[in-house]
């Protein structure tokens, strides 16, 4: 805690160690309701610079940037805004003057839909029906709605072939009725008819290449034309011409796609695809660190489009403390990824082959050894079903030798991802669901028959199933603080394994924060008593079982506070709150088990990677007066939010 606010005060020292401006200024707004004055302060967009300009610059600036926050409400229709500004002067102690920029707004009524009309240059009918657009539903202005609402008509003209529609609107404001009457206007241009394709591919050029003409790139140009499915002679679906260019980028496979078509004599339409590609292969190395295996390195390297037909090839090697694993992995990013027209992206198979060995000490039973080599392989279909929903199927195979155990491990399993959030990897605001359903099962080989070994009902080849479901939610508060909640609910319906149905055990810097990986289970404890011949005295051993039909309900909950400086935005600091349940679902035997944290945390954005560092310093979420001391175990450290 003591960390986490010194280095927030020297954070906020460099923030402000620049802050000795040649014209002193402030800004001061009053009268906003709908805004906050953080959000108004943000439109103003005042350089940083803007300090070391001289008076009358300043003054021409910020009069400008006062109308950004003008656009602002009326992009949110407050048409009778009535916006002021008041240049203040106040002299100093040090011989300067002080100017304030004083704002008052006086936002009056938000403006609604009133009526929407195409107009059309065509001779066809419209495409599209009014009534399903959102400008037509009388609700309160957005300009954002407009946006929606062109991109769904040229969707519509697209569609019968007209790629080259022009649309333009027009907004014409009531201020007696204090409504807004859109017209559009529609130039649908001709349709366009399916000619040839004509490919070409370029390697990206290199900036220590000497070279200045682009190389002709790997892709085998006539295998990439025969994924083109629009058939000569035909009217081109616009949705699908574009939804090729969007699929040949999400193989991750090129920097630049250009479709463009070309009218012939004849009538029909050539169309000419000119791609760029990237760098084929990439390796790179690290270091990292997780709960259950400790520090460690690892290596990766890839190639990408071997034989021109975007087959990819990789090998991986991890080396840590309690982990050594090499996989080799195979993918095809546009398996069939052209044939279904109605998937927006590409359907990417990968495919891992690895040899994994580790030594931990399990969840359950801290004091013992669990030493396990494994041959795993495992196979990932994903896409996306809509530009909102993915898919992903898995089958997971493998042989694991564990201890004395000889197991032949199969689960498959299904999962969706519905995601409604701003941003994918850091999110602010929005929804996100994700539903999982799977079955597997075991085969043993040979079991170790321990005398202390559980009775369960388990048997070899024995099918159990399970499903999972996540829902978090994000939410803009004020200012820069958001908050971040994540439900999640688990359960096994049959039977399982310790081995598997420890997954859905709780704890961990993606679970339970402050405690040990997954150290939250409901189980139960037997004593064994034997007679020690040599001493006559009873030898007594405790042994622990754990749930084979665990069920887990997890709340998560953090206060995210971005730092405002515009040096320091990279950087949060973080409330969280963890709970979780585990119980038993068949067997009333297995105790069932609760705990919870509370802690701060510190985060920083880079790039597409967040690290993150957690400490609880409450434990269990009883006793709230009394102090627990301080431990290391306390912390967790991961390289992305906490979800």
């Amino acid at each position: 805690m003591i960390l986490l606010i010194c280095a927030l005060l020297f954070f906020s020292s460099l923030a402000f160690a620049d802050a000795d401006d040649k014209n002193p200024w402030s800004v001061t707004i009053n009268g906003n309701k709908i805004f906050s004055k953080f959000q108004l302060n943000e439109q103003l967009d005042i350089p940083d610079e803007f300090g070391q300009l001289d008076t009358i610059k300043q003054d021409f600036l910020m009069r400008l940037s006062s109308e950004n926050v003008r656009a602002l409400y009326f992009s949110r229709g407050y048409f009778s805004l009535d916006l002021k500004m008041e240049i203040l002067r106040e002299p100093l102690s040090n011989g300067h003057i002080q100017r304030t920029y004083s704002i008052t707004v006086s936002e009056g009524d938000c403006y609604r839909f009133n009526d929407a009309k195409i107009i059309s240059s065509g001779d066809e009918p419209i495409p599209i029906d009014l009534a399903t657009l959102k400008i037509t539903k009388h609700q309160y202005y957005n300009q954002e709605d407009i946006s929606e609402d062109l991109q769904e008509i040229q969707k519509a003209y697209r569609k019968q072939g007209n790629l080259h529609v022009y649309i333009s609107s027009e907004e014409h404001v009531d201020t007696t009725a204090k409504q807004i009457n859109v017209i559009i206007n529609v130039n649908p241009g001709p349709k366009v008819l399916m000619g040839n394709i004509i490919t070409t591919t370029q390697r990206v050029i290199n900036k220590n290449e000497k070279k200045q003409t682009p190389e002709q790139g790997l892709t085998d140009t006539s295998w990439l034309s025969s994924l083109w499915r629009i058939p000569h002679g035909e009217i081109i679906d616009g949705n699908q011409y574009f939804s090729f260019k969007n699929k040949l980028y999400s193989t991750q496979l090129f920097t630049q796609v250009k479709l463009n078509d070309e009218l012939r004599e004849d009538g029909l339409s050539d169309v000419h695809l000119d791609v760029i590609e990237r760098v084929p292969g990439e390796a790179r190395y690290g270091f990292f660190f997780e709960e259950i295996y400790g520090f460690g390195a690892m290596a990766y390297a890839d190639h990408k489009n071997f034989f021109g037909k975007f087959h990819e090839f990789s090998t991986s090697v991890q080396i840590a403390q309690h982990k050594q694993e090499i996989t080799l992995g195979y993918a095809n990013p546009l398996l069939f990824g052209t044939a279904f027209t109605f998937i927006p992206t590409a359907i990417r198979f990968v495919d891992r082959l690895s040899f994994n060995h580790e030594k931990i000490n399990p969840p359950a039973y801290p004091d013992s050894v669990e030493e396990r080599y494994e041959i795993i392989n495992r196979g990932d279909l994903t896409f996306g079903i809509t530009n909102n929903v993915k898919f992903r199927g898995t089958i997971d195979t493998r042989y694991v030798n564990k201890n004395e155990d000889k197991l032949f491990k199969l689960k498959g399993e299904i999962g969706l991802t519905f995601d409604y959030t701003d941003d994918y990897f850091n999110p602010t605001k929005g929804i996100r669901f994700m539903p999982t359903v799977g079955l597997g099962t075991n085969f043993i080989q040979n079991k170790n028959n321990s005398e202390y070994y559980d009775p369960s009902p388990y048997e070899d080849g024995h099918i159990y199933t399970y499903s999972e479901g996540t829902l978090n939610l994000y939410i803009p508060l004020f200012w820069t603080f958001y908050g971040a909640l994540s439900g999640s609910i688990g359960s096994f319906f049959n039977t399982a394994i310790e081995d598997d149905a420890r997954v859905f055990y709780q704890g961990g810097s993606r679970s339970v924060r402050g405690f040990d990986f997954r150290s939250i289970y409901a189980g139960y404890e037997r004593t064994f008593y034997k007679e020690n011949s040599e001493t006559q005295e009873i030898d007594t051993t405790v042994v622990k079982y754990t749930a084979l039909t665990p069920m887990y309900y997890r709340i998560n909950e953090e206060l995210r506070w971005t730092l405002p400086w515009k040096s320091l935005r990279a950087w949060q600091i973080v409330q969280f709150c963890d709970w979780a349940l585990v119980k038993d679902i068949k067997d009333d035997i297995y105790k069932r088990k609760q705990d919870g944290s509370l802690g701060l945390g510190i985060r920083y954005h880079w790039q597409f990677l967040t690290f993150r560092l957690d400490y609880a310093f409450k434990k269990g979420l009883t006793n709230w007066h009394k102090s627990e001391g301080f431990a290391w175990k306390r912390f967790d450290f991961d390289l992305s939010q906490a979800f």
